[in-house]
Protein backbone atom coordinates (compact mmCIF):
# COMPACT_ATOMS: atom_id res chain seq x y z
CA UNK A 1 0.00 0.00 0.00
CA UNK A 2 3.07 2.57 0.81
CA UNK A 3 4.77 1.92 -2.27
CA UNK A 4 1.22 2.43 -4.10
CA UNK A 5 0.65 5.68 -2.20
CA UNK A 6 3.91 7.33 -3.53
CA UNK A 7 3.56 6.09 -7.11
CA UNK A 8 0.18 8.13 -7.19
CA UNK A 9 1.95 11.21 -5.04
CA UNK A 10 5.08 11.67 -7.17
CA UNK A 11 7.13 10.67 -10.10
CA UNK A 12 9.94 9.57 -7.94
CA UNK A 13 13.67 11.24 -9.82
CA UNK A 14 15.57 7.89 -10.65
CA UNK A 15 13.05 5.93 -12.19
CA UNK A 16 12.70 9.29 -14.89
CA UNK A 17 16.56 9.82 -15.01
CA UNK A 18 16.89 5.96 -15.33
CA UNK A 19 14.77 6.29 -18.67
CA UNK A 20 15.63 9.99 -19.65
CA UNK A 21 19.53 8.49 -20.05
CA UNK A 22 18.25 5.72 -21.81
CA UNK A 23 17.43 8.43 -24.95
CA UNK A 24 19.27 8.33 -27.82
CA UNK A 25 21.68 11.18 -28.56
CA UNK A 26 19.53 11.20 -31.94
CA UNK A 27 16.24 11.76 -30.45
CA UNK A 28 17.81 14.16 -27.57
CA UNK A 29 18.86 16.57 -30.72
CA UNK A 30 16.11 16.41 -32.70
CA UNK A 31 13.62 17.10 -29.13
CA UNK A 32 16.26 20.43 -28.48
CA UNK A 33 16.21 21.03 -31.74
CA UNK A 34 12.42 20.93 -32.00
CA UNK A 35 12.05 23.05 -28.81
CA UNK A 36 14.80 26.12 -30.20
CA UNK A 37 11.78 26.03 -33.27
CA UNK A 38 8.81 26.46 -31.27
CA UNK A 39 10.61 29.29 -28.63
CA UNK A 40 11.61 31.19 -31.35
CA UNK A 41 7.79 30.77 -32.69
CA UNK A 42 5.91 31.92 -29.50
CA UNK A 43 8.60 34.91 -29.38
CA UNK A 44 10.48 33.40 -26.23
CA UNK A 45 13.13 36.00 -25.21
CA UNK A 46 14.53 38.41 -23.36
CA UNK A 47 16.29 41.87 -23.97
CA UNK A 48 19.37 42.27 -21.61
CA UNK A 49 19.88 45.42 -23.58
CA UNK A 50 17.89 47.92 -25.91
CA UNK A 51 18.11 45.80 -29.29
CA UNK A 52 20.16 42.83 -28.13
CA UNK A 53 17.86 39.68 -27.75
CA UNK A 54 18.90 37.14 -25.64
CA UNK A 55 16.50 33.43 -26.21
CA UNK A 56 15.06 32.05 -23.22
CA UNK A 57 16.52 28.14 -23.08
CA UNK A 58 13.36 25.70 -22.55
CA UNK A 59 15.07 22.25 -21.24
CA UNK A 60 13.83 19.07 -22.80
CA UNK A 61 13.58 17.54 -19.22
CA UNK A 62 9.98 18.12 -17.72
CA UNK A 63 8.76 18.65 -14.52
CA UNK A 64 6.21 16.55 -13.55
CA UNK A 65 4.01 17.63 -10.89
CA UNK A 66 1.02 15.49 -9.74
CA UNK A 67 -2.01 16.26 -8.10
CA UNK A 68 -1.31 15.86 -4.56
CA UNK A 69 1.79 18.37 -5.34
CA UNK A 70 -0.74 20.96 -7.03
CA UNK A 71 -2.84 20.76 -3.95
CA UNK A 72 -0.39 21.46 -1.86
CA UNK A 73 1.24 24.14 -3.69
CA UNK A 74 -2.43 26.10 -3.93
CA UNK A 75 -2.91 25.45 0.38
CA UNK A 76 0.20 26.96 0.43
CA UNK A 77 0.25 30.06 -2.09
CA UNK A 78 -3.87 30.96 -0.77
CA UNK A 79 -2.30 30.89 3.18
CA UNK A 80 0.53 33.65 1.82
CA UNK A 81 -2.05 35.56 0.07
CA UNK A 82 -4.47 35.79 2.95
CA UNK A 83 -1.60 36.71 4.85
CA UNK A 84 0.11 39.32 2.70
CA UNK A 85 -3.17 40.76 2.54
CA UNK A 86 -3.74 41.34 6.07
CA UNK A 87 -0.05 42.78 6.05
CA UNK A 88 -1.24 46.63 5.73
CA UNK A 89 -4.03 46.46 8.71
CA UNK A 90 -1.01 44.71 10.79
CA UNK A 91 1.24 46.80 10.03
CA UNK A 92 -0.61 50.47 10.80
CA UNK A 93 -2.39 48.48 14.38
CA UNK A 94 1.55 47.03 15.55
CA UNK A 95 4.14 49.61 15.49
CA UNK A 96 7.07 46.15 15.64
CA UNK A 97 5.44 44.50 12.33
CA UNK A 98 5.54 47.98 10.72
CA UNK A 99 8.94 48.33 11.33
CA UNK A 100 9.78 44.53 9.71
CA UNK A 101 7.84 46.59 6.26
CA UNK A 102 9.31 49.65 5.17
CA UNK A 103 7.82 52.08 3.01
CA UNK A 104 9.01 54.89 0.96
CA UNK A 105 7.08 58.04 2.90
CA UNK A 106 5.32 58.62 -0.36
CA UNK A 107 4.43 54.97 -0.73
CA UNK A 108 3.25 55.57 2.27
CA UNK A 109 1.11 58.77 1.94
CA UNK A 110 -0.29 56.69 -1.38
CA UNK A 111 -1.12 53.89 0.42
CA UNK A 112 -2.52 56.07 3.12
CA UNK A 113 -4.96 57.66 0.35
CA UNK A 114 -6.01 54.72 -1.63
CA UNK A 115 -6.84 52.31 0.96
CA UNK A 116 -7.18 54.82 4.43
CA UNK A 117 -6.98 53.89 8.04
CA UNK A 118 -7.58 50.93 9.39
CA UNK A 119 -6.42 49.38 6.00
CA UNK A 120 -8.93 46.81 6.23
CA UNK A 121 -9.77 47.41 2.76
CA UNK A 122 -10.41 44.07 0.40
CA UNK A 123 -7.70 43.75 -1.64
CA UNK A 124 -7.09 41.25 -5.01
CA UNK A 125 -3.39 39.44 -5.27
CA UNK A 126 -1.59 37.61 -8.05
CA UNK A 127 1.85 37.33 -8.15
CA UNK A 128 4.63 34.11 -7.56
CA UNK A 129 5.97 32.54 -4.37
CA UNK A 130 9.55 31.20 -5.28
CA UNK A 131 10.89 28.09 -3.26
CA UNK A 132 13.15 25.18 -3.15
CA UNK A 133 11.25 21.75 -3.98
CA UNK A 134 11.91 18.38 -4.33
CA UNK A 135 9.39 16.93 -6.69
CA UNK A 136 10.93 13.39 -7.62
CA UNK A 137 11.67 12.68 -4.07
CA UNK A 138 9.98 10.58 -1.19
CA UNK A 139 10.08 12.94 0.92
CA UNK A 140 8.59 15.95 -1.28
CA UNK A 141 5.71 17.15 1.28
CA UNK A 142 8.77 18.00 3.58
CA UNK A 143 10.71 19.68 1.19
CA UNK A 144 8.99 22.54 0.27
CA UNK A 145 10.82 25.90 1.34
CA UNK A 146 9.19 28.97 0.60
CA UNK A 147 12.08 31.71 0.38
CA UNK A 148 10.07 34.61 -1.21
CA UNK A 149 6.80 35.88 -2.01
CA UNK A 150 6.36 38.41 -5.19
CA UNK A 151 3.00 39.46 -5.29
CA UNK A 152 2.65 42.33 -7.74
CA UNK A 153 3.24 41.11 -11.62
CA UNK A 154 4.12 37.62 -11.65
CA UNK A 155 7.42 37.88 -13.86
CA UNK A 156 8.42 35.00 -16.25
CA UNK A 157 4.27 33.77 -16.59
CA UNK A 158 4.50 33.94 -20.29
CA UNK A 159 7.65 31.80 -20.70
CA UNK A 160 6.22 29.02 -17.92
CA UNK A 161 2.94 28.86 -19.99
CA UNK A 162 4.71 28.41 -23.28
CA UNK A 163 7.80 26.44 -22.07
CA UNK A 164 4.83 23.84 -20.77
CA UNK A 165 3.12 24.01 -24.04
CA UNK A 166 6.05 23.44 -25.98
CA UNK A 167 7.85 20.41 -24.32
CA UNK A 168 4.00 18.52 -23.98
CA UNK A 169 4.37 18.56 -27.83
CA UNK A 170 7.60 17.82 -27.96
CA UNK A 171 8.68 15.29 -25.29
CA UNK A 172 4.53 14.24 -24.04
CA UNK A 173 4.47 11.31 -27.04
CA UNK A 174 7.81 10.06 -25.38
CA UNK A 175 6.33 10.46 -21.58
CA UNK A 176 3.40 8.90 -22.87
CA UNK A 177 5.52 5.00 -23.80
CA UNK A 178 7.89 5.90 -20.42
CA UNK A 179 5.00 5.40 -18.16
CA UNK A 180 2.71 3.65 -19.64
CA UNK A 181 -0.87 3.97 -17.41
CA UNK A 182 -0.31 8.05 -16.76
CA UNK A 183 -1.86 10.93 -18.70
CA UNK A 184 0.25 13.92 -19.41
CA UNK A 185 -0.79 17.38 -19.84
CA UNK A 186 0.16 21.26 -20.20
CA UNK A 187 0.07 22.66 -16.69
CA UNK A 188 -2.76 25.05 -15.71
CA UNK A 189 -2.92 27.62 -17.95
CA UNK A 190 -1.28 31.01 -16.05
CA UNK A 191 -3.05 33.16 -18.53
CA UNK A 192 -6.22 32.13 -17.77
CA UNK A 193 -5.51 32.13 -14.15
CA UNK A 194 -4.55 36.00 -14.25
CA UNK A 195 -7.31 37.07 -16.43
CA UNK A 196 -9.94 35.02 -14.32
CA UNK A 197 -8.75 36.93 -11.02
CA UNK A 198 -9.23 40.05 -12.37
CA UNK A 199 -12.69 39.07 -13.28
CA UNK A 200 -12.80 38.03 -10.36
CA UNK A 201 -11.81 41.18 -8.30
CA UNK A 202 -13.86 42.92 -11.32
CA UNK A 203 -17.27 41.25 -9.60
CA UNK A 204 -15.95 41.88 -6.03
CA UNK A 205 -16.30 45.46 -6.42
CA UNK A 206 -19.30 45.27 -9.16
CA UNK A 207 -17.70 46.48 -11.95
CA UNK A 208 -18.22 45.40 -15.49
CA UNK A 209 -14.85 44.14 -16.66
CA UNK A 210 -15.26 44.81 -20.50
CA UNK A 211 -11.68 46.01 -20.89
CA UNK A 212 -8.59 44.34 -18.88
CA UNK A 213 -5.33 46.69 -19.23
CA UNK A 214 -2.16 44.85 -18.54
CA UNK A 215 -0.04 47.55 -17.34
CA UNK A 216 3.69 47.86 -17.79
CA UNK A 217 6.66 50.58 -18.67
CA UNK A 218 7.14 50.88 -22.36
CA UNK A 219 10.58 50.02 -22.41
CA UNK A 220 13.12 48.41 -24.86
CA UNK A 221 14.67 46.19 -22.46
CA UNK A 222 13.58 43.37 -20.11
CA UNK A 223 11.16 40.61 -20.72
CA UNK A 224 8.82 40.99 -23.61
CA UNK A 225 5.99 38.94 -21.93
CA UNK A 226 2.78 41.15 -21.72
CA UNK A 227 2.01 42.40 -25.85
CA UNK A 228 2.03 38.55 -26.50
CA UNK A 229 -0.21 37.49 -23.35
CA UNK A 230 -2.82 40.15 -24.83
CA UNK A 231 -2.80 38.43 -27.63
CA UNK A 232 -3.11 35.37 -26.64
CA UNK A 233 -6.45 36.57 -24.70
CA UNK A 234 -7.77 38.35 -27.56
CA UNK A 235 -7.88 35.24 -28.82
CA UNK A 236 -9.96 33.53 -26.60
CA UNK A 237 -12.80 36.27 -26.52
CA UNK A 238 -11.38 38.94 -23.96
CA UNK A 239 -11.00 42.46 -24.60
CA UNK A 240 -7.25 43.01 -23.46
CA UNK A 241 -4.89 45.78 -23.99
CA UNK A 242 -1.22 46.75 -23.05
CA UNK A 243 -0.63 50.54 -21.88
CA UNK A 244 2.30 52.67 -20.30
CA UNK A 245 1.62 53.83 -16.80
CA UNK A 246 1.74 57.54 -17.84
CA UNK A 247 -1.04 56.35 -20.53
CA UNK A 248 -3.64 56.26 -18.37
CA UNK A 249 -6.15 58.84 -17.59
CA UNK A 250 -9.38 59.48 -16.55
CA UNK A 251 -12.71 61.77 -17.84
CA UNK A 252 -16.02 61.84 -16.06
CA UNK A 253 -15.48 59.20 -13.80
CA UNK A 254 -14.47 56.51 -16.87
CA UNK A 255 -10.47 55.30 -17.20
CA UNK A 256 -8.91 55.11 -20.63
CA UNK A 257 -5.69 53.84 -21.84
CA UNK A 258 -5.04 56.53 -24.50
CA UNK A 259 -8.43 56.58 -26.24
CA UNK A 260 -9.62 53.25 -25.25
CA UNK A 261 -11.79 52.73 -22.31
CA UNK A 262 -10.53 50.32 -20.15
CA UNK A 263 -12.11 48.52 -16.87
CA UNK A 264 -9.37 47.03 -14.52
CA UNK A 265 -5.53 47.16 -14.41
CA UNK A 266 -3.24 44.37 -13.78
CA UNK A 267 -0.03 45.61 -13.05
CA UNK A 268 3.51 44.66 -13.62
CA UNK A 269 5.31 47.63 -11.95
CA UNK A 270 5.87 48.41 -8.37
CA UNK A 271 4.66 51.09 -6.37
CA UNK A 272 8.11 51.99 -6.42
CA UNK A 273 8.17 51.84 -9.90
CA UNK A 274 5.67 53.59 -10.49
CA UNK A 275 7.00 56.33 -8.38
CA UNK A 276 9.87 56.52 -10.22
CA UNK A 277 7.94 57.14 -13.26
CA UNK A 278 6.29 59.76 -11.90
CA UNK A 279 10.01 61.60 -11.05
CA UNK A 280 10.91 61.10 -14.99
CA UNK A 281 7.84 63.42 -15.59
CA UNK A 282 5.44 60.77 -16.38
CA UNK A 283 1.75 61.72 -15.44
CA UNK A 284 0.58 58.93 -13.07
CA UNK A 285 -2.75 61.18 -11.90
CA UNK A 286 -5.21 57.96 -13.71
CA UNK A 287 -3.02 55.42 -12.05
CA UNK A 288 -3.26 57.04 -8.76
CA UNK A 289 -7.26 57.26 -9.36
CA UNK A 290 -7.47 53.44 -10.58
CA UNK A 291 -5.84 52.41 -7.14
CA UNK A 292 -8.23 54.63 -5.28
CA UNK A 293 -11.50 53.11 -6.71
CA UNK A 294 -9.88 49.88 -6.28
CA UNK A 295 -9.47 48.49 -9.92
CA UNK A 296 -5.85 47.21 -9.95
CA UNK A 297 -4.47 43.96 -9.24
CA UNK A 298 -2.28 43.57 -7.86
CA UNK A 299 -3.73 46.30 -4.96
CA UNK A 300 -1.62 47.90 -3.07
CA UNK A 301 -1.39 45.22 -0.30
CA UNK A 302 1.04 43.65 -2.68
CA UNK A 303 4.12 46.04 -1.79
CA UNK A 304 4.12 44.74 1.72
CA UNK A 305 5.49 41.29 -0.45
CA UNK A 306 8.81 42.14 1.43
CA UNK A 307 11.18 39.09 2.62
CA UNK A 308 10.77 41.07 6.08
CA UNK A 309 7.02 39.59 5.76
CA UNK A 310 8.47 35.98 6.75
CA UNK A 311 9.86 37.11 10.01
CA UNK A 312 6.00 37.74 10.49
CA UNK A 313 4.54 34.67 9.25
CA UNK A 314 7.50 32.51 10.89
CA UNK A 315 7.53 34.53 14.22
CA UNK A 316 6.10 33.17 17.41
CA UNK A 317 5.42 36.81 18.02
CA UNK A 318 2.84 36.97 15.46
CA UNK A 319 1.27 33.28 15.32
CA UNK A 320 -1.63 34.22 16.58
CA UNK A 321 -1.94 37.01 14.02
CA UNK A 322 -3.17 34.80 11.79
CA UNK A 323 -5.94 31.78 11.19
CA UNK A 324 -4.14 28.23 12.74
CA UNK A 325 -4.31 26.28 9.76
CA UNK A 326 -2.31 28.94 8.12
CA UNK A 327 0.17 29.23 10.73
CA UNK A 328 0.83 26.27 10.83
CA UNK A 329 1.43 26.06 7.06
CA UNK A 330 4.03 28.75 8.08
CA UNK A 331 5.85 26.93 10.17
CA UNK A 332 6.48 23.94 8.44
CA UNK A 333 6.81 25.57 4.65
CA UNK A 334 8.12 29.04 5.08
CA UNK A 335 12.09 29.42 5.51
CA UNK A 336 12.95 30.96 8.99
CA UNK A 337 13.64 34.47 8.25
CA UNK A 338 14.47 37.76 10.38
CA UNK A 339 15.37 41.03 9.62
CA UNK A 340 18.56 41.97 10.66
CA UNK A 341 18.90 43.68 13.63
CA UNK A 342 19.91 44.17 17.23
CA UNK A 343 17.68 42.34 19.27
CA UNK A 344 16.59 39.11 20.49
CA UNK A 345 14.37 36.55 18.75
CA UNK A 346 13.30 32.76 18.65
CA UNK A 347 15.85 30.84 16.89
CA UNK A 348 15.00 28.22 13.43
CA UNK A 349 14.88 25.42 16.32
CA UNK A 350 12.32 27.94 18.71
CA UNK A 351 14.86 28.71 21.32
CA UNK A 352 15.78 32.40 22.12
CA UNK A 353 18.93 34.18 20.27
CA UNK A 354 20.64 37.04 19.93
CA UNK A 355 20.06 37.71 16.28
CA UNK A 356 23.30 39.64 15.59
CA UNK A 357 25.50 36.77 17.62
CA UNK A 358 23.55 33.79 16.18
CA UNK A 359 24.11 35.19 12.30
CA UNK A 360 27.42 35.48 13.06
CA UNK A 361 28.30 31.81 14.76
CA UNK A 362 26.05 30.29 12.29
CA UNK A 363 27.63 32.06 9.17
CA UNK A 364 27.22 28.62 7.31
CA UNK A 365 23.67 27.49 7.18
CA UNK A 366 22.39 31.18 6.45
CA UNK A 367 22.06 33.80 3.66
CA UNK A 368 21.87 37.39 3.70
CA UNK A 369 19.68 39.16 0.98
CA UNK A 370 17.91 42.62 0.65
CA UNK A 371 14.80 43.21 2.28
CA UNK A 372 12.77 44.11 -0.87
CA UNK A 373 15.08 43.75 -4.29
CA UNK A 374 14.80 41.08 -6.44
CA UNK A 375 15.99 39.08 -9.60
CA UNK A 376 18.72 37.73 -7.47
CA UNK A 377 20.15 40.37 -6.18
CA UNK A 378 22.54 41.43 -3.19
CA UNK A 379 22.42 37.81 -2.16
CA UNK A 380 25.30 36.46 0.15
CA UNK A 381 25.54 33.01 1.18
CA UNK A 382 27.90 32.50 4.44
CA UNK A 383 29.28 29.55 3.30
CA UNK A 384 31.00 30.98 0.01
CA UNK A 385 32.33 34.15 2.24
CA UNK A 386 34.86 34.05 5.07
CA UNK A 387 34.31 34.94 8.40
CA UNK A 388 35.88 38.57 8.16
CA UNK A 389 33.60 39.20 5.07
CA UNK A 390 30.23 38.05 6.33
CA UNK A 391 30.72 39.80 9.72
CA UNK A 392 31.37 43.44 7.25
CA UNK A 393 28.30 42.54 5.63
CA UNK A 394 26.43 41.87 9.06
CA UNK A 395 27.41 44.76 11.07
CA UNK A 396 26.23 46.82 7.88
CA UNK A 397 22.70 44.88 7.37
CA UNK A 398 22.19 46.07 11.18
CA UNK A 399 23.54 49.58 10.71
CA UNK A 400 20.86 49.54 8.10
CA UNK A 401 18.01 48.01 9.55
CA UNK A 402 15.17 46.75 8.09
CA UNK A 403 17.14 47.17 4.54
CA UNK A 404 18.45 43.59 4.94
CA UNK A 405 16.81 39.95 6.04
CA UNK A 406 18.88 37.13 7.23
CA UNK A 407 17.31 33.23 5.91
CA UNK A 408 18.17 29.86 6.75
CA UNK A 409 19.76 27.80 3.87
CA UNK A 410 17.50 25.75 1.82
CA UNK A 411 18.91 22.91 0.41
CA UNK A 412 19.59 23.16 -2.90
CA UNK A 413 17.69 20.59 -5.33
CA UNK A 414 20.27 19.38 -8.21
CA UNK A 415 19.15 17.49 -10.96
CA UNK A 416 20.79 16.42 -14.27
CA UNK A 417 19.61 17.96 -17.66
CA UNK A 418 20.58 17.66 -21.09
CA UNK A 419 22.85 20.06 -22.54
CA UNK A 420 23.26 19.45 -26.72
CA UNK A 421 27.00 18.76 -26.61
CA UNK A 422 27.73 15.19 -27.04
CA UNK A 423 30.95 15.37 -25.43
CA UNK A 424 29.27 15.50 -21.86
CA UNK A 425 25.13 14.97 -22.78
CA UNK A 426 23.76 15.81 -19.56
CA UNK A 427 25.48 18.03 -16.20
CA UNK A 428 23.84 19.00 -12.96
CA UNK A 429 21.13 22.00 -12.58
CA UNK A 430 20.47 24.00 -9.48
CA UNK A 431 16.58 24.33 -9.45
CA UNK A 432 13.86 26.55 -8.14
CA UNK A 433 10.39 26.69 -8.65
CA UNK A 434 7.79 29.41 -8.40
CA UNK A 435 4.41 29.03 -8.20
CA UNK A 436 0.98 31.19 -8.97
CA UNK A 437 -2.05 30.03 -7.26
CA UNK A 438 -6.14 31.24 -7.28
CA UNK A 439 -9.03 29.10 -6.20
CA UNK A 440 -9.11 28.33 -9.91
CA UNK A 441 -5.52 26.20 -10.02
CA UNK A 442 -1.95 26.56 -9.58
CA UNK A 443 0.97 26.86 -12.19
CA UNK A 444 4.26 26.82 -12.14
CA UNK A 445 7.43 28.65 -13.30
CA UNK A 446 10.75 26.08 -13.38
CA UNK A 447 13.63 27.40 -13.23
CA UNK A 448 17.66 25.95 -13.99
CA UNK A 449 21.40 27.06 -13.66
CA UNK A 450 24.49 26.37 -13.22
CA UNK A 451 24.37 28.78 -10.16
CA UNK A 452 23.14 28.64 -6.81
CA UNK A 453 21.40 32.15 -7.93
CA UNK A 454 18.87 30.95 -10.34
CA UNK A 455 17.24 33.43 -12.51
CA UNK A 456 16.15 33.93 -16.33
CA UNK A 457 17.93 37.51 -16.19
CA UNK A 458 21.02 35.82 -14.93
CA UNK A 459 21.30 33.02 -18.29
CA UNK A 460 19.20 30.84 -16.17
CA UNK A 461 16.77 28.35 -18.25
CA UNK A 462 13.58 27.33 -18.13
CA UNK A 463 11.66 23.62 -17.93
CA UNK A 464 8.59 22.55 -19.22
CA UNK A 465 5.86 21.74 -16.00
CA UNK A 466 3.81 18.82 -16.88
CA UNK A 467 0.78 17.42 -15.18
CA UNK A 468 0.91 14.03 -14.34
CA UNK A 469 -2.26 12.52 -13.71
Amino acid sequence: MRAEKLRADFVPRAGLERKLLAVPQAELDRWAHEIAVLARRYGMKFYPAPGRARPIHVTARPWLLTAPQRALLQRTFLALDRATRALPALAHADREAGLLLPLDPRERRWMRSALGPPFTRPQTLLGRVDCALDLGSPGWRDSLVVLETNMVGVGASYYSWCASRIVHEVVGPWLARAFPGRRFAPDDDVLDLIHGQVRDHAAAIGVEPRCVCLLEEACDSGPAEFVRMAEILRTRGHDVIVADPGEIRVTRGRMYAGDKPVDLLYRDPTAVNLLEMGDEGKDLAGVKWAFRENRVVSGLAGEFDQKGALEIFTSLRWRRAFPAADAAIFRKHVAWTRVVRGVKTDGPDGRLVDLPEFVRRERERLVLKPNRDYGGHGIHFGREMSAASWDRLLNRAVAEAPAWVVQTLASPVEEIYPTGHPASPWEKRVTIGGFTATPRGVAMLARLSKSRIVNITRDGGVAGVISVR
